[in-house]
């Protein structure tokens, strides 16, 4: 069984530990961000939801195995599915695996943190789930940062908590922007009985929008 060796860092960019995919460049190569469940005899484990409340898939990957440290966290996969899986359960070639930044959401007073202390340049922001997916490009810095989901603590037992994603650099130079993702975990705020539904504000520098409402369906 092979081990896919992947090294988490404190903000990752994006990178990839690939396999070969010479036989299968004629598939439809696809691309989530999943969680790494479990190493069986089988394979490697991963479930996701496509999108909103769509039901859990599980995908299996024969002959591979992910490292321990990533059992239970998010990663962006990239794969080619086999021909005749089903729709809740399918058996994968892995083209490619990288580790991302996850987390659960912060609760915190937003006004004593410099949330939009630096912006972002968003690509796409989704709900998966519990789980809240970014697709971004931020700054390239050499020293710790402030990078987090937070809930504001004053709304958390709002009808619509209000979240906050938190970009500091703390005045690091001006760098290049790097490509990376971001999967949070808000189970802890959208399953409390008052949550109708969460707004998130994010101080970004692509899109003309700033606020992304997520409401249950």
């Amino acid at each position: 069984m092979k081990t896919l060796n992947i090294t988490a860092i404190v903000l990752l960019a994006l990178s990839t530990v690939s396999c070969s995919d010479e036989e299968y460049n004629h598939r439809a190569l696809l691309s989530e961000i999943v969680t790494a469940t479990k190493n069986t005899p089988q394979g490697a484990e991963f479930e996701f939801i496509r999108y909103d409340d769509s039901p859990a898939v599980t995908l299996t990957a024969p002959g591979m195995a992910v490292k321990e440290e990533l059992i239970g966290k998010r990663v962006l996969l990239r794969y080619y599915s086999h021909p005749g899986s089903g729709t809740m359960a399918e058996e994968i070639e892995i083209a490619a695996l990288s580790p991302i930044n996850c987390d659960t959401a912060r609760v915190a007073a937003i006004d004593t943190i410099a949330w939009n202390a630096t912006p972002v340049y968003l690509n796409s922001i989704w709900r998966s789930g519990t789980y809240i997916n970014l697709h971004l490009r931020v700054i390239y810095t050499e020293t710790a940062r402030l990078f987090n989901l937070t809930v504001d603590s004053a709304t958390i037992n709002d009808a619509v908590p209000q979240l906050y994603m938190c970009h500091d650099t703390f005045d690091a130079p001006d760098n290049y922007m790097f490509e990376t993702y971001g999967s949070y975990d808000i189970s802890k705020i959208w399953n409390r009985p008052t949550c109708s539904g969460i707004d998130i504000h994010i101080n970004d520098s692509n899109l003309n929008k700033d606020i992304y409402s997520f409401k249950k369906q």
